[in-house]
Parts: structure tokens; C-alpha cells; sequence
């Protein structure tokens, strides 16, 4: 759907009017997309190119309206506020109700868990959850951050990213340690990538069994995904298997990239059992 357009154009960091709301937009763009990992004020001077008092003011007031928030370290990530906008802005893209009801079919059907998350900036959280029926299952809470490096739900996402968003995402959870851990990832996002799909064999918590598939945007990149998740007694790899199916079915239709949406093919195993890098999650979130 295209977007209306007024008759004024929306200033950018390439304008040449020095307005107070567009040294204040740069300041804001810069600390919370130029660069992956979250900026300090000398970096926000920098790269949006306005005096350091100037910036100060800014930030602070940015700061006191929740659109950006400080990491602890004297660097500046986005806000709650902006995030809920980011959120907001998903949701027109990918109903949060449709991607509800997808997890309680997935559930439904399989009889585990199974959770949606989206990407938000440089976060993957939980927009929406259905737990399994059953007493014995990992729970996990709509708004909790998922971790990109360590769940099958990230790594599903991270597979079908390019490499500047793998870093941009990995820089926000571990650091400067971002390209020690995405080549450490690097057979594990081949495999997902080929597979279609990403798996957790109880490798960090012990007996869940997990598969994962990302949801692709219209410029082939993924913008969520969806995972189920059980224990590995009950939730056998047979079952596993079965559920692959109809998770990577469900996330084909949830894309709107044509060509993905179109991909007639049936997942597999194979892929995942020829690697010696299986896929993990790393917190309950799977």
C-alpha cells in the first residue's frame, strides 16, 4: 500500500536548513541508526554534525521525553517511547493479532508452545505467545527480548539477514565481541539458511527442544519469525519433524516477499543432520 505524500518534504540530515527540529531529528537518527552499537555524546556530535552544547541540550531533551535512554555506560539507546512507536509501525506491517493467531494454530496443532517475535530496531522481542496446555513447558512472556546469537528463534532471523544487520544486532547484544560470535554462528546460519529452518537440541537448556523459522519482508530480509518449543521427552524429533512443516508453511504465508511466499518445497532434517553446528537457544524463549 503506498503512503500519501504532502507538499513539504520531511527535512533529512541532507538538508540544508539548520532548523531546531531537524538538528534535533539528525540527533535522534544518529544515536539510534547510523551506527549499531549505542553512541556517546562525542559520537552523536560526529554524526550529526551539530555543536557539542547543542547536542547536550538535545539529547537531554530527547532523554526526558523517552525517545532515547541511557545504557548505564554513558552511551544512548532508543527509548521506551520510540520503541512502542517502532512497535506500532511493525504492527501496521504485521498484525500482532495475526501473528497471535498464528501461534495458537501452531499450538494447536503440535501441543507445544510456540511464540512470535519481531524485529525492532536492533531488538528482537516477543509480540506474541500461546503456551502449551500441557503442566510441563517452557514459558516464556510477550515483551521479553530475545537473544539473536543464542535462541533458534534469532539465529532463524539471523539467517536470512545480511552481514551488516547480523553485526548491527550482535554488536547490541554482546559488543565489540559482535564478530568473534557471528563467525562462531557462521555454520549454524548456513544451515538454517539452507534448511529453512533453525533447531535447539537441548544444547543450552536442558531437555527443550526447539525449531524456528523466520518471517520474510518484501526485501527478502527477515522481519520476525516463529518458533516451537517443548520438552524434548514429549516433543520428539519425530514430532519435531512433523512440526517443521507446518511452521515453515505458516511463516511462507506470513511473508510477503512473492517469490518465498511461492516456494513450493518441504523442509527437512537432512540439512540439519549433515551439520556438526546445530542451531541452540540460549534463554527460555525459544
Amino acid at each position: 500500500m503506498s503512503l500519501p505524500t504532502g507538499e513539504t518534504a520531511i527535512p533529512t540530515s541532507e538538508s540544508r536548513s539548520s532548523s531546531y527540529l531537524e538538528r534535533m531529528l539528525n540527533v535522534l537518527e544518529a544515536t539510534v541508526v547510523a551506527r549499531a552499537e549505542p553512541l556517546s555524546l562525542t559520537e552523536i556530535v560526529e554524526l550529526a554534525g551539530v555543536p557539542l552544547s547543542t547536542a547536550s541540550r538535545l539529547v537531554r531533551q530527547l532523554v526526558s521525553w523517552d525517545f532515547l535512554a541511557t545504557d548505564g555506560r554513558g552511551r544512548y539507546v532508543a527509548g521506551g517511547r520510540l520503541v512502542r512507536l517502532s512497535i506500532t509501525v511493525t504492527d501496521r506491517l504485521h498484525s500482532v493479532e495475526t501473528l497471535a493467531a498464528a501461534t495458537e494454530s501452531l499450538s494447536e496443532l503440535t501441543g507445544e508452545s510456540v511464540t512470535a517475535g519481531l524485529l525492532v530496531g536492533s531488538t528482537l522481542l516477543i509480540v506474541a505467545r500461546t503456551e502449551s496446555r500441557n503442566s510441563l513447558r517452557n514459558v516464556s512472556r510477550i515483551g521479553e527480548v530475545i537473544s539473536p546469537s543464542l535462541s533458534a528463534l534469532g539465529k532463524a532471523m539471523l539467517s536470512h539477514l545480511p552481514h551488516a544487520d547480523r553485526v548491527r544486532l550482535l554488536r547490541a547484544e554482546h559488543g565489540r565481541g559482535a564478530d568473534a560470535m557471528l563467525r562462531g554462528l557462521r555454520d549454524e546460519l548456513t544451515t538454517a539458511a539452507a534448511a529453512g529452518y533453525a533447531v535447539d537440541e537441548e544444547t543450552y537448556a536442558v531437555g527443550l527442544r526447539c525449531r524456528a523459522a523466520a518471517i520474510i519482508g518484501r526485501d527478502g530480509r527477515a522481519v520476525g519469525g516463529l518458533s516451537i518449543g517443548g520438552p524434548a521427552a514429549r516433543f520428539t524429533r519425530e514430532l519435531a519433524a512433523q512440526a517443521v512443516v507446518s511452521l515453515v508453511a505458516e511463516t511462507s504465508r506470513l511473508s510477503v516477499a512473492d517469490d518465498l511466499r511461492h516456494a513450493a518445497r518441504v523442509p527437512s532434517e537432512s540439512a540439519h543432520a549433515r551439520s556438526s553446528h546445530p542451531t541452540t537457544t540460549g534463554r527460555r524463549n525459544s
